[in-house]
């Protein structure tokens, strides 16, 4: 579809134009001085900006948690398995949620389940950071529990704006232009414009009006 520029109108003789092609006149750009207005199928145009959030909700990541259990008696090649597998989660931005279960008399040395976390933390510590404290869970069957969360390892720097300067500013027009304007509004394409579009009152005296025509 072509964007045709239409021109200034009042906003009646627009609502009017709008209503005779069987289309609605909708504000596309209302903070923008002057508004913007487009002649269109308003349905037609909620159901695309519909299709297109869908879409872009295909490509993001939804973050899970990952279990991973394991007991204090296991050995060196299934931890490095373990924690191989880890680093897989948290590659993928999910968070790791560790069970490290105490059977029969481990329950009496609780503090060997700690240095095991903290061995895992070592083991992470530049893909993953542990997320409060471990904490003890269960009556009978004791387990330590621990929430491991991917960390950022790069960091964007922050440029701040130098501020613009006097002779930049934007001349202010005076009472003459600002009455011209209350009446009426310029004419502009929509482009790419992001503002929730809504039907334009009848209150408003003018509007910018384009309409979208079948490309040739």
């Amino acid at each position: 579809m072509d964007k045709k520029m239409i021109g200034i109108l009042p906003i009646r003789e627009a609502m009017r134009m709008a209503s005779a092609q069987g289309f609605d006149l909708v504000e596309i750009s209302p903070s923008s001085d002057p508004p913007v207005c487009r002649i269109l199928d308003y349905g037609k145009f909620l159901y695309e900006e519909k299709a297109k959030q869908q879409e872009a909700k295909k490509h993001q990541h939804t973050v899970s948690v990952r279990q991973m259990r394991l007991t204090l008696k296991i050995s060196e090649h299934d931890f490095d398995t373990k924690i191989r597998k880890m680093r897989e989660f948290l590659g993928a931005k999910d968070r790791v949620k560790v069970t490290l279960r105490l059977r029969g008399r481990e329950v009496v040395h609780k503090d060997r389940g700690t240095d095991r976390i903290d061995r895992i933390q070592e083991k992470l510590q530049d893909i993953a950071a542990l997320e409060g404290r471990p904490f003890l869970e269960g009556t009978t069957r004791l387990s330590w529990q621990a929430m491991f969360v991917p960390i950022k390892i790069s960091v964007k720097k922050v440029v701040r704006k130098k501020p613009a300067d006097k002779a930049d500013k934007a001349v202010k027009p005076d009472k003459a232009v600002k009455a011209d304007k209350a009446e009426k509004v310029e004419a502009m394409d929509s482009g790419d414009a992001k503002p929730e579009p809504k039907p334009a009152k009848a209150k408003q005296t003018a509007a910018a009006v384009s309409k979208e025509e079948p490309a040739e």
